[in-house]
Parts: C-alpha cells; structure tokens; sequence
C-alpha cells in the first residue's frame, strides 16, 4: 500500500532521518539533523513531504522556504533539499511524486522561484519537474600552506566566536545584514547557522570589539573559507590566521562583490575558478513556479536595467500557459494586460529559467525574435545569491 506523498509526521521524523542519513551521512560522524537544523524541525515538518510503502518510509523531498534580500527587491524562495528513495524503491517515481509535492505547497503559498544544488548526473531527474540548472553563481579560490604570507594578520586578537555573548552575535548580525544581497536570518537562525557542526567561526577583536568575523567549514557539507564579513583589516587578519590553521583549504565567494571575495580576488585571483569546481557544492538548478510572481517580485532589478529600452515584449509559458507582457520607456518598467506591438516570446517553464537566470553550458541556445531579444538581451540575467551557510 502506497501512502502519500504528505507532511512526515512527529512520530516518523527519526525514521525519514535515518533514510538521509544512511543515503548521504553513510560512515560518517555527521547527521543531518544538526547539518541542518533550519530543516529537520518540528516547524519544518509540514514541509517534509514523504512517501510510505507497506507502512516505510521510502521517499522524502523537503522544502525550505527563505526570504531572499536581492539589492531593492525581496521575495521567497523555496530551496528543495535532501531528495532521497530506498535503495528498494527506486525508479518507481516516488522521489518524483515528493517533488512535486514540494512544487504545490510552493505554488499555493505563493513562492515565485525555487532552487537547490545537484550533480550534472541527476539534471534529468530534475529536469522532469521544470527545474533547469543555471550558469556560474560565484567563485572558487584555492588556498595553501604559505599563503598565509599573503595576508596581514596586524594587531587583532581572534578568539573563538561565542555564540552566547551578545557582543559578538550583534556585530556578526549586524556586519552580515549590511549586505545588500542576502538570505534573510533571525537572530535564532544566525546563532543555529554560526555554530553548526564543523564551521569553525572565529572574530576578530581590535581593542577588545569585534570587527569582523570568518566561518571555516571542515566537514563533507560546506567545507572551507564559506563566509566573512567586517571591516576589511579584520576579515584580512582572519584569512591569514584560517590559512595558517586550515591549508590546503577552498574559499567559496558570491558573484556579488563582498570583503571576502575582493581580497581573495586581489591575493590569490589566479587560483579562481567557478564555484560548482568546489568541494561539497554542486550546480545550482532553479525552478520558476509563478513567473507573473518572480518578475513583480525583481521590480526593482527591471528598473535598473530599463534606462534606454523602449519596447514591450509577452513572455508565455508553453507548459502552463502563464503570460506576462513587460512594457519599458521612459526609464520605467510596466506590467500591462496587453500591448498590440508586443513581441510575442513562448518558452518552455525550463527556457525561461535559461532567459531569466542565465543557462548551464549543457542548455540549448535560446533562440529570441530580434526586437525581444535586445530587450531581454538587456534586462537578464539576474542573480541573487544564497550563501554557503544558508545552503541546505
């Protein structure tokens, strides 16, 4: 008898567990209950979409919904995380069925975007429920033993973060919401994320204040340099002292500039490569599932590209029939019910993750109609990004 998919219950949390981590914890001292405690929880239970078999769990997919702070627009992305079947129950479609149940909780709770990280192996997997994966989304640099030479350590004092004083999870919380483009954190998600199991967090102390701060990760899920923030002295003295203790160690940056990125950039920029090269990471596939939703939701981004275009173009979705027309002049952006001299664009639900998020180098080329291509040519791609602790 097949049961579900639905929300795991209180009492199958332990059992859905240990079918992930016998997949992905196999002879290993981690567990993804503490890899991932902004996932597997009693609020999280509801997004836990299991699949039973003759009274067993044999499939889970979760879903995480996060607010995502991309420079003046903000919205929620769903990020799909350990998708997982019985090694006795694959190819039935179970994982599949989970997953698309994911896709209708997002789709009902009004998530315009959803995301998650794979290997190139499992894209048709995903492809089958519209995910498509996207182009680069940061960057790699690699890091060995002398390189601490590189960075000034100067005068600061580095201390192991403690979470329990407020005088280093305020200057974390404050440094890292000064970021304009962001997963959003409550101070209980900050304190969970910056004392994970195996991120080694340490801030930097000038004059007995913080000034800055550095997560080092050492286990199989975010391993190496995976976030900073501060000043730029204190972020630099706490590379110098991570290289020195960690080496040979990845560092994994956003596209976005940040203090870690621009001085990984000037010291080691030759060792740079694309971020799905690094350790623990995988190729990022986006999913839109309402893109009426998404682009009202990147507003603010339309508008910043709209200076000089003049023009309207119908974007349809040839899987769901989903239509939304753009008009740009005068520097503005307009969503309009209908515009005669719109250029009609239909694109499958995965061409438009490739026009709106940029494609992976396994996608077909786009092929556009003249006037809208100079349009969406302008406007698109657009990033935001998640950063290594918020991944899941």
């Amino acid at each position: 008898m097949i049961e579900g998919p639905r929300a795991c219950r209180p009492e199958e949390f332990d059992e859905t567990l240990a079918l992930i981590n016998a997949t992905f914890r196999p002879d290993s001292d981690q567990d993804i209950l503490t890899d991932y405690p902004l996932i597997f929880n009693d609020r999280g239970l509801r997004y836990m979409r299991i699949l039973k078999a003759a009274g067993q769990v044999v499939a889970h997919v979760p879903v995480a919904p996060r607010r995502i702070i991309a420079g003046d627009d903000s919205f929620t992305a769903g990020i799909i995380s350990p998708t997982v079947t019985h090694p006795d129950h694959r190819r039935k479609g179970y994982a599949t069925r989970c997953l698309r149940d994911c896709v209708r909780i997002m789709k009902e709770s009004g998530l315009p975007v959803s995301t998650l990280w794979t290997l190139e192996a499992t894209f048709p997997f995903y492809h089958h429920s519209g995910w498509e994966a996207v182009g680069n989304q940061g960057w790699m640099y690699s890091l060995v033993p002398g390189d601490e030479a590189l960075f000034e350590r100067g005068e600061f004092e580095i201390v192991p973060f403690e979470v329990g004083r407020d005088a280093h999870l305020d200057v974390v919380i404050r440094s890292h919401d000064a970021e304009p483009w962001r997963v959003a954190r409550n101070r209980e998600e900050y304190a969970a994320l910056l004392t994970l199991p195996k991120i080694d967090t340490r801030v930097a102390l000038a004059g007995g204040e913080v000034a800055g701060y550095l997560c080092v990760g050492s286990g199989r899920n975010k391993p190496g340099l995976n976030e900073a923030g501060g000043s730029v002295a204190a972020v630099e003295a706490l590379v110098a002292e991570a290289v020195r203790s960690h080496a040979p160690v990845q560092a994994v940056t956003n596209l976005q500039p940040t203090v870690l990125d621009e001085l990984l950039a000037d010291r080691v920029g030759s060792t740079r490569q694309p971020k799905a090269r690094a350790s623990g990471v995988g190729f990022q596939m986006i999913r839109i599932n309402s893109l009426d939703l998404l682009l009202r939701s990147i507003e603010g981004h339309l508008r910043s590209r709209a200076a000089g275009l003049s023009g309207a173009v119908a974007l349809e979705c040839t899987d769901t029939g989903e239509r939304v027309t753009l008009e740009f002049g005068g520097g503005e952006v307009r969503f309009v019910d209908d515009a005669p001299a719109a250029e009609r664009v239909a694109l499958t639900e995965r061409q438009l993750v490739q026009l709106v998020f940029g494609g992976h180098s396994s996608c077909e080329p786009l092929d556009l109609p003249g006037k809208a291509a100079d349009l969406l040519d302008r406007v698109f791609p657009f990033y935001f990004p998640i950063w290594e602790l918020d991944r899941s």
